[in-house]
């Protein structure tokens, strides 16, 4: 398959436009509730810093997604573009996931109002650990 037709593998359907959907909404409710005494122009360059970190770690994973597929046999090794794109993928998934549990720990009022329901989900999972 042509990289074209990877992407549009890997990130085309309902599932992932709502997981890309959902990175893109953390990044700008973190730079919102960060920078919330700067302008508008100043969030949104923040939000769009944070998103293109997402897709550099991404792009991160991908190369080195690349690399250790070259330890695989030919016959079991998938192509260099559907091993970039995955990675690509799930850089862009990890980093949202990083900026959400950072903005879920740091900012009050970061899940709105469902934020007493994971400070308590949290408690409770720190008290399991301690």
């Amino acid at each position: 398959m042509s990289m074209e037709s990877e992407f549009r593998t890997r990130f085309g359907g309902f599932w992932n436009s709502l997981i890309l959907l959902f990175v893109i909404i953390v990044c700008l409710r973190f730079a919102n509730l960060e920078l919330a005494h700067e302008s508008l122009s100043e969030r949104v360059h923040c939000a769009i810093h944070l998103f293109l970190g997402c897709v550099a770690a991404g792009i991160l994973l991908g190369i080195l997604k690349i690399f250790l597929s070259f330890s695989n046999q030919t016959y079991t090794r998938a192509p260099a573009s559907a091993n970039f794109v995955h990675g690509i993928k799930y850089g862009i998934v990890a980093g949202g996931l990083l900026i959400f549990v950072v903005g879920t720990m740091q900012l009050n009022n970061f899940l709105g109002v469902f934020q007493p329901i994971a400070n308590g989900l949290l408690v409770k999972l720190t008290a399991v650990f301690a």
